[in-house]
């Protein structure tokens, strides 16, 4: 798997979280070991999907909370 992928995957479980379910908002972190190239890819790609809003928590853009709307989308 690469480093993107893993990257991905954990991501994607704390969007999947029941908490973050729940609230339909999780905060993402880079963690030191995250290649910078492949954090600024996910969050490119995360920002296509429609009805999701990335909101940058610091000014290096490491830590993010993402918001959905599923509602918005119907």
């Amino acid at each position: 798997m690469s480093s993107y992928d893993l990257l991905c995957q954990r991501v994607q479980k704390t969007i999947n979280s029941p908490k973050a379910q729940t609230e339909k908002c999780a905060e993402i972190q880079r963690q030191p070991d995250d290649n910078t190239d492949d954090w600024a890819r996910m969050l490119s790609d995360l920002g296509t999907i429609e009805n999701v809003d990335l909101i940058p928590l610091d000014d290096s853009a490491e830590k993010v909370r993402v918001r959905w709307n599923p509602e918005a989308a119907m």
